[in-house]
């Protein structure tokens, strides 16, 4: 056994654990509280830390205990004996990498260049994924997808459950397993001709990832693999957190990728599909092993890499591992209840996954266990404009959670919000490419930009996404109280569902804000914001969609590097990148910009126009369409006055009804 103990000051906190629905709704590790690496339905807790005291901590050990790691620690407040105290202990070797660093964010970005920098998904990844359990025929999904078209709803990417490949789930299957169940292969009532189907879906622009599961069901399969000893003696952990471990499932069938020749395999398996045109998997009920969902993804990638070498690797796992990221793997929150309680958790999983080392991170939006309501999948869509993953999903016997089908008010509501993700595509492309060049955070708490503004410390309710710090709606109610930090705040113009007047709002204050219109998420940027946007877009496959256009935010000097790349290979690890430098001067009130990298990298997806909005307490004034050349600028005179957009309800209510402390 291994038992380390750090001194540390009275005022220390602890971030970076990882998250459950138990401690969701903060940062910080209480006093007392054993943090217990493992990974469950609807939590990941990891062996790291970031200490105010000025390090990060990252505790490795060589072997997992199922699905736990054999290594844990607790932080203990002062007694006689002893000062306050870290102890990291195992019950066999360890290593416990040490990380200096002064602040939060340097903590958190040298935590990411240990573990490896994060891949930049694929473009079409950034745009909106259809998700649900029961696409019940190959005609459903032919007119599901032809209705997000038709109605003008954006999506890029349908996720297909068990009746992709199969005609049955294996739930009650017993160790033996069905003789007449199909691990690899297609349902002929979905995907008949799959070649011919995956290829229309492309040719609209959407994408198709399948399920995966980390066991077998087929008789046949099941018997070969377990004389080979491929098979794990345990199973799936029952419910979701905590895990059920008396009520497990799968027992005795699910693979054990620790093995090579198992992984060797498996990979075989994937390649036909991959080259059929499945775009993406979606791994489920992966915690047989803290390592299964890495290991999982590894021969996944050697997939990839054996069919289109020089494609990206996605896919979307229901718990990790610190490092997932640097092969392509990103997550999602487990199988969440569609419950405003399960809402209001969503934010704060997502940031304490961040900072313990899972950059992307989506969710079931609306809820997964039972039936939603019209209101609650709205609010949570807007949640999901500022995930890295924006996805819906549902039950099998639940009303899917397509924008139609919810009423006309909703309807629109969540057509808005999809349509502000989309015009947000070449900021949020760029904050990858950032996040993956330098470690900068995309998706981050607000204690990591005012480490010394206490309402910061703990705050799970609102984030920062770039430099849009989002406060969405997470009560029933309709309300939401506001913590802008100190400075100069606009509300975020990129859409009417941010939409403001354009008055910047003094920070350093909390404000209520009541009877937010269905219609409308509260999102600000401060002064000296320069932001790139998209037009018109319905997939990612449209851009550039029309020109690019650059929102600045008046009052300070500010810039942004947009990158642009194909979108779909890996030639961005090499350099193949355009980036533009846009650099808006406050005080000649001019932007310009010159261009580093490949030109047009994004080829007939680049962007070749540009115009200019500028928003100040005066109004908004914008430019004529410039060509986007290698370089340029456009001063101030050369804009015109635009109609300023009227205060929306919400906003004039709250003015009076101000609660500010």
């Amino acid at each position: 056994a291994t038992e380390i103990t750090l001194t540390s000051i009275a005022s220390n906190a602890l971030y970076g654990r990882g998250s459950s629905p138990d401690d969701a709704l903060t940062l910080t590790v209480p006093d007392g509280k054993i943090v217990q690496p493992l990974v469950c339905n609807k939590a990941t807790y990891a062996p790291h830390y970031y200490s105010t005291d000025g390090y990060a901590a990252l505790g490795v050990v060589e072997f997992s205990d199922a699905q736990q790691l054999p290594v844990r620690y607790e932080q203990h407040t002062a007694d006689k004996a002893w000062p306050r105290r870290i102890t990291w202990t195992s019950s066999g070797s360890m290593d416990l990498y040490l990380l200096p660093a002064k602040v939060l964010r340097d903590g958190t970005e040298a935590y990411y260049a240990l573990i490896g920098a994060a891949k930049v998904p694929p473009r079409y990844t950034f745009g909106f994924m259809a998700s649900r359990w029961g696409w019940e025929s190959r005609q459903y999904i032919e007119d599901t997808v032809h209705r997000f078209r038709s109605g003008k709803f954006p999506l890029d990417a349908i996720i297909c459950d068990f009746e992709w490949f199969t005609t049955e789930s294996d739930y009650k299957f017993t160790p033996t397993g069905k003789p007449t169940y199909h691990d690899f292969s297609y349902n002929p009532g979905t995907f008949d001709d799959p070649r011919k189907q995956l290829k229309a879906f492309a040719d609209m622009g959407i994408r198709m990832g399948g399920i995966r599961k980390p066991r077998l069901g087929n008789s046949d399969l099941l018997s070969m693999a377990r004389s080979k000893g491929w098979i794990l003696t345990g199973g799936e952990p029952a419910r979701g957190w905590p895990a059920d471990f008396a009520g497990m499932y799968a027992k005795e069938r699910c693979l054990n990728y620790s093995r090579e020749d198992v992984r060797a395999w498996y990979s075989d398996n994937l390649k036909s599909f991959i080259e059929d045109g499945v775009s993406f998997w979606w791994n489920d009920e992966g915690e047989t092993d803290y390592f299964t969902f890495h290991l999982w993804n590894s021969a996944q990638l050697d997939a990839l890499r054996e069919t289109k070498s020089d494609q990206r690797f996605y896919s979307l796992n229901r718990a990790w591992s610190p490092g997932m990221a640097r092969l392509g793997a990103t997550v999602w929150t487990g199988d969440v209840d569609p419950t405003w309680d399960e809402l209001a958790k969503t934010p704060g999983m997502m940031l304490n996954w961040v900072l313990a080392g899972a950059p992307y991170v989506g969710c079931d939006t609306g809820g997964f266990t039972g039936q939603t309501n019209a209101a609650l999948l709205t609010r949570w869509l807007q949640v999901a404009i500022f995930m890295p993953t924006m996805r819906v999903h549902s039950v099998l016997h639940a009303t899917p959670h397509w924008p139609w089908l919810w009423g006309s008010e909703a309807e629109e509501a969540m057509r808005m919000a999809l349509e502000l993700r989309y015009r947000l595509i070449p900021y949020h492309y760029s904050l990858a490419h950032a996040l993956y060049e330098n470690y900068k955070q995309w998706i981050r708490p607000l204690v990591m930009d005012w480490p010394a503004e206490e309402a910061t410390w703990t705050n799970t309710a609102s984030w920062m996404d770039g430099e849009i710090l989002v406060v969405p709606v997470l009560r029933e109610d309709s309300s939401v109280e506001v913590y802008l930090p100190p400075g100069k705040w606009y509300p975020l113009a990129a859409s009417s569902v941010t939409r403001g007047d354009g008055r910047p709002f003094d920070g350093g204050k909390k404000t209520k804000f009541t009877n937010v219109p269905l219609n409308q998420v509260p999102a600000y940027v401060r002064a000296g914001t320069v932001m790139p946007l998209a037009m018109g877009l319905q997939s990612t496959a449209d851009l550039p969609g029309g020109p690019l256009e650059v929102q600045v935010y008046a009052g300070a000097d500010g810039s942004f590097v947009l990158v642009e790349d194909d979108g779909e290979t890996t030639k961005y690890e090499q350099g193949r990148v355009g980036k533009i430098k846009f650099s808006w001067s406050d005080s000649t009130e001019e932007l310009s910009w010159d261009s580093d990298g490949f030109f047009l990298a994004a080829g007939e997806r680049s962007f070749r126009e540009i115009f200019l909005t500028v928003i100040s307490p005066k109004g908004r004034r914008r430019s004529e369409t410039y060509p986007l050349g290698i370089m340029g600028r456009i001063p101030i005179n050369a804009l015109h006055w635009v109609d300023a957009e009227a205060s929306t309800p919400w906003s004039q209510e709250a003015t009076a009804a101000a609660a500010s402390n």
